[in-house]
């Protein structure tokens, strides 16, 4: 009887040992597999898009000239409560005059800020001071006697610096989780399985 409770005995460690070797090995999930497939991927990029660092709140923003009599639009994306700059980055030279709007409203004419909450730097780049939900929509600086136009479209978003970690967080929380359950199953059958070979 003892070489059989032997065997039996040596059989159930085998068994552990895969078993822990099973659990043990890293789990793969969906969503990494998905998330390396898109680190290879390598996107293509739009010259006539607006450029990166206009999603930027409080640096300036960067746009190609605008050739004389010609418009074109950007987006800017600000966060509330933070000063936002916006960069008229037109063909300016000295005899020119430069004009912000907000909508239909005058805001600057030259060097002369006629409203408040905004500021005018030497280089005619208007700055909206302090964002406020009220500051957002649709901008515009023109060029005279040109008649060239820059219009602004700008967006003010709350910041919420934890929103954008919480899915990673969860995805790694699900992935512990899953590999202590099955590692403490494994357990689990080989003290069974000690305990009904110490019966017999």
């Amino acid at each position: 009887m003892l070489p059989n409770k032997a065997n039996c005995l040596m059989a159930g460690l085998v068994l552990l040992l895969t078993c822990s070797q099973v659990f043990s090995y890293p789990q793969s999930f969906p969503d990494d597999d998905q998330m390396q497939a898109d680190d290879d991927f390598e996107y293509d990029t739009d010259d006539q898009s607006a450029p990166s660092q206009q999603n930027k709140p409080a640096n300036p923003t960067s746009t190609k000239h605008v050739s004389q009599q010609e418009t074109k639009t950007v987006k800017v994306t600000g966060v509330l409560g933070k000063d936002v700059v916006l960069k008229c980055d037109l063909d300016i030279d000295s005899k020119s005059e430069v004009l912000w709007y907000f909508g239909n409203n005058v805001v600057t004419t030259g060097h002369n800020v006629v409203q408040t909450n905004f500021k005018v730097d030497a280089n005619y780049d208007l700055t909206i001071l302090r964002a406020s939900p009220k500051d957002a929509g649709d901008y515009h600086c023109e060029l005279l006697p040109q008649k060239s136009v820059l219009n602004i479209h700008v967006i003010l978003n709350e910041h919420h610096s934890l929103d954008a970690i919480a899915p990673e967080s969860s995805t790694s929380a699900a992935s512990q989780s899953s590999w202590i359950s099955g590692h403490t199953m494994a357990m689990w059958l080989l003290l069974l399985t000690a305990r009904i070979l110490l019966q017999h």
